[in-house]
């Protein structure tokens, strides 16, 4: 059977959009008929005593011992647990003895109360879990949200190298590296280079220039730099990004004047992207050579020791540098200028020339659907590989899910029977935990529900895919033409 070629007209580019980059930024609607080049649970053992220390002293583990919790972390999750279960019929258990050297001599034993909740599985016994969300045998679920709450903090964590501090982001998917006069980030296909570097803080012309090495205090998810008794700048990595924020603990010296002025922080941007403030100045994106915005760096908050919120704003300070603004004169030390978090926009996982990525998109809720009608992998059902791209225009739908402010994909899309120019995920909508994608030159003959898909001969007639989600799952439940089908429908 031969590809043949949807019937989409092409855009001229001097008649394409600016796309508007505080949203979605879709990809040109050209097409591309020739085939492109693609871009580039681990099993554990939980023991009790282990599990009691790690869940029941998280805040003490985090700050006296990331290695440990990475570690520990990472043997938790995963597709298999084993939980050694001791005592089913007390209700309590306390751990100590053998597993005190988890802790220093001075911390004392925990206490785990066991009140009415599932019964203990047997010792010894592999679990099979087939989604995240599945609570193992033997556990709560708040035990089980501790748990992954430890792993995902561990995967966040700052480590020293030898020339600073440095914290993988896996959602992100870029690292950030910290040198003790700003950071750096480069995410891990070194497609761009980020950071930012404070220069110096202050009112008018009263300017202190930030220089020699600060004080820094890296614990779990958080890193300090202390420039001075005034100004503490610091950093929390964490699933929706890097946090960046600014602690003043009293009003600059030399301040006071008879002239109002507004206190005044000068950043200077590291690496290959450009700043250009946000048309409400209370966000920077940052571009690559070619204008797209390849990060935002938003969320900008100010407030005084009584909670008293404070207007703040960007504002370009010329040379790639941008200056943030405080109106403090009526605050009461000290403020926090919190968050200024940088979150990537939406994008696919296989991003690739002419994809036509949010050609359409749909919303319920915490639940964002994408198509891409013209993406061209050979891959079908759910999170296939989507590094094959011989199915030229076939197209996918991509599903994003939000939790708190940070997005992440949730499932990568294609129809049951991919093949070239069907378009899948032309239209796209979502209500709830169902989602339908339209695939508008699909070609089987079939009528009604879930009929033969291999037989092509009705050319461009089209079809519908229903795709449910349980817990984090997603998976095809129909497969719908038309009662009349005929081509070009």
């Amino acid at each position: 059977m031969s590809p043949k070629q949807p019937h989409i007209k092409p855009v001229p580019w001097h008649q394409k959009k600016k796309a508007n980059v505080m949203t979605l930024n879709p990809k040109l609607n050209l097409r591309d008929a020739a085939a492109r080049p693609s871009p580039k649970r681990q099993r554990g053992t939980i023991c009790t005593q282990i599990f009691c220390h790690v869940v029941k002293s998280t805040s003490h583990t985090i700050t006296r011992y990331p290695a440990l919790l990475a570690l520990t972390g990472a043997l938790l999750i995963g597709a298999a647990v084993t939980h050694q279960a001791r005592g089913q019929s007390k209700s309590s258990e306390t751990t100590a003895g053998g597993d005190a050297g988890l802790l220093p001599a001075s911390q004392p034993p925990v206490t785990v109360n066991r009140t009415a909740g599932p019964e203990l599985s047997t010792p010894g016994k592999t679990q099979q879990l087939t989604s995240p969300d599945q609570v193992p045998e033997g556990l709560a679920k708040s035990d089980w949200s501790d748990i992954r709450a430890a792993y995902e903090a561990g995967r966040h964590a700052f480590q020293p190298t030898a020339t600073g501090w440095q914290a993988r982001n896996p959602g992100q998917q870029w690292t950030t590296t910290f040198d003790g006069r700003g950071f750096h980030a480069q995410p891990q296909d070194g497609a761009w280079q980020w950071g930012l570097e404070l220069q110096s803080y202050g009112f008018g012309e009263n300017q202190r220039a930030i220089g020699g090495t600060p004080a820094v205090l890296a614990a779990g998810q958080r890193l300090s730099y202390q420039w001075d008794t005034t100004v503490q700048e610091w950093f929390v990595n964490d699933p929706r990004g890097l946090e960046h924020g600014f602690t003043i603990s009293q009003r600059p010296a030399d301040s006071l004047n008879s002239q109002p002025s507004t206190l005044n922080f000068l950043l200077a941007t590291r690496g290959t992207l450009r700043p250009s403030v946000s048309p409400d100045a209370h966000g920077v994106l940052f571009q690559d050579a070619g204008g797209a915005t390849v990060l935002n760096y938003t969320g900008l908050k100010v407030w005084d020791a009584d909670g008293q919120v404070l207007p703040a704003r960007f504002e370009a300070a010329g040379g790639n540098r941008v200056r943030l603004l405080v109106e403090e004169r009526a605050a009461r030390y000290p403020i926090t200028i919190d968050p200024i978090a940088q979150q990537a926009y939406l994008k696919a996982s296989n991003s690739e020339l002419r994809d036509e990525f949010g050609g359409s998109v749909s919303v319920s809720g915490d639940t964002v659907v994408v198509g891409a009608r013209i993406e061209s992998s050979n891959a079908t059902g759910i999170n296939g590989n989507q590094s094959n791209n011989i199915e030229v225009n076939s197209g996918a739908a991509y599903v994003f899910v939000r939790s708190g402010t940070s997005w992440s994909q949730q499932a990568y899309l294609k129809a049951s029977n991919t093949e070239a120019g069907d378009a899948f995920g032309s239209p796209v909508s979502v209500s709830g935990d169902t989602v339908v994608v339209g695939s508008s030159y699909e070609d089987s003959n079939a009528t009604g529900v879930n009929g033969n898909q291999s037989n092509n001969s009705a050319v461009d007639s089209g079809a519908a895919y229903v795709l449910v989600r349980s817990g984090t799952s997603w998976s095809q439940q129909a497969y719908l033409k038309a009662s009349n089908t005929e081509q070009r429908d």
